[in-house]
C-alpha cells in the first residue's frame, strides 16, 4: 500500500532533518511503496543517542507547526517522544526513540523517506519484536518481506546478534508463540489476504525456517551473522560465494576479498 496523504505531507515537512543519526525505521520503513502489503499507522524515527532524540523531535515539531500541522504531545521523555500531527481532520502518530546502533548495514539514503533503516536490519528488529509481543503487523511484515529474496531463516539466524540471550531456535519458538492474527486489525491495515491464508503461509514459513536453522546449528555455523554474496545480496551459508557478515556499531557494507574497483 502507498503512504497515506498525511504521512507523505509529514515526511516532506521534516525531510530536511533526516540523517543517518535520525532515520526512519519501524513498519513504515518496510511498507512505504505502492506494492507494500499494508498501511503503517505511525512514523518511527530512530536515533543512536538520547541527545539526538531530543534535538530531532524539537526540530521536527517546529517544522510541522510551521507547515500548518496541529501537534498534540502524548509522551515527551528524553528517550521516547510521541505526538499526533493533524491537518484537515486527518492525523498520524510520529514517534522518536533511541535504538541500538548495533546493526548489519549502514542507514540507507532513500528518495521517499530520505534516510531509513536497511530492510534487513528492519526485519531482524521485527523478528525480535514478534518474540516479545503478539502484534498482527509483525507477522504480516515477516511473512511478506522475509520472502525468497530475504528468507526468514537468514533473518532469524542473524537477529541473535542483537539479543545474545536467544539462540535461533529459541527465537523462532517465541515468535511462534506470538503468531496470533486479529482479523479486524488486518482489515484496518488494508491487508487483502484472508486471516486463514496468512496463517497457512506463516506455518509453512516457520516450518521451513526451523529446518534451515536446525541444519545450520548441526553444522556448527556461528549464530548472529548474515551471509552475503556479490553486491551485498543476502545468501545462506550453503550458497555459492556466501561470506559471513557481522553486525557492528553503525553497520557496514560487506567486503569482498580479492575484488578491486
Amino acid at each position: 500500500m502507498p503512504l497515506t496523504t498525511i504521512q507523505s505531507e509529514v515526511l516532506d515537512a521534516i525531510s530536511a532533518n533526516r540523517s543517518p543519526e535520525s532515520h526512519i525505521a519501524g513498519g513504515i520503513a518496510l511498507n512505504y511503496t505502492p506494492s507494500s502489503p499494508r498501511f503503517s499507522e505511525d512514523i518511527d524515527i530512530f536515533h543512536d543517542v538520547e541527545e539526538a532524540v531530543i534535538k530531532a523531535s524539537d526540530l521536527d515539531v517546529m517544522c510541522l507547526e510551521k507547515a500548518g500541522f496541529t501537534v498534540g504531545r502524548q509522551i515527551w521523555s528524553p528517550l521516547f517522544r510521541r505526538i499526533t500531527a493533524s491537518k484537515r481532520g486527518e492525523s498520524v502518530k510520529v514517534e522518536w526513540a533511541q535504538d541500538s546502533a548495533w546493526r548489519f548495514f549502514p542507514i540507507q539514503k532513500d528518495p521517499v523517506l530520505h534516510w531509513k533503516l536497511h530492510p534487513f536490519d528492519a526485519l531482524t528488529n521485527k523478528a525480535l519484536a514478534m518474540a516479545a509481543r503478539a502484534e498482527t503487523r509483525d507477522l504480516v511484515d515477516l511473512v511478506n518481506h522475509a520472502s525468497s529474496t530475504v528468507p526468514l531463516h537468514t533473518v532469524v539466524w542473524a537477529a541473535c546478534a542483537k539479543d545474545a540471550g536467544f539462540t535461533p531456535l529459541s527465537l523462532l519458538e517465541w515468535m511462534r508463540r506470538n503468531a496470533r492474527i486479529d482479523a479486524p486489525v488486518l482489515k484496518e491495515m488494508g491487508v487483502s489476504v484472508a486471516a486463514t491464508e496468512l496463517k497457512t503461509q506463516w506455518l509453512e514459513l516457520a516450518e521451513l525456517t526451523e529446518a534451515r536453522i536446525s541444519e545450520a546449528a548441526h553444522a556448527g555455523i556461528e549464530p548472529g551473522v548474515v551471509f552475503t554474496g556479490p553486491h551485498g545480496a543476502i545468501r545462506w551459508y550453503t550458497e555459492s560465494e556466501a561470506v559471513e557478515h557481522h553486525a557492528k556499531l553503525g553497520g557496514a557494507f560487506p567486503k569482498v576479498e580479492g575484488v578491486r574497483d
